[in-house]
């Protein structure tokens, strides 16, 4: 269930982007990057990095490395919160496959997400299970 979690969270991060300012000026890609520029930093699309995930368009929660996801940031910009995500999401999934191990994805088109720029989320999931 830990590695699902770091699976989930790399593969479909609740924040996609996020805004910053350049400090320095900066070569990246050999693209250069004056100082003051805004940047957007697509966190979703490095998470799907074949070079950093191979086959990173695949979910695939017994990926070895999938704990190396941007989702939560890095650095001094890291979430502080992150521990406690992971633990909540860790908990939810033990205690789901523990009471109704036979949840699953229904056969039903695609997901609701919400309708924001910034933060995703999906309106409704739905599921089936044994009785």
């Amino acid at each position: 269930i830990p590695n699902a979690v770091e699976e989930c969270l790399r593969y479909d991060p609740s924040i996609f982007h996020w805004r910053r300012l350049a400090t320095r000026d900066v070569t990246m890609g050999g693209h250069r990057i004056p100082a003051g520029s805004k940047i957007l930093m697509v966190l979703g699309s490095s998470n799907h990095d074949d070079g950093q995930f191979p086959d990173g368009e695949t979910f695939d929660i017994a990926r070895t490395n999938a704990k190396r996801h941007l989702t939560f940031g890095n650095g001094e910009h890291f979430c502080l919160g992150a521990p406690l995500a992971r633990m909540e999401f860790r908990v939810i999934l033990e205690e789901l496959a523990g009471r109704i191990p036979t949840l699953r994805l229904a056969n039903a088109p695609a997901w609701d997400r919400t309708p924001t720029l910034l933060f995703r989320g999906v309106k409704n999931l739905p599921v089936e299970w044994d009785l």
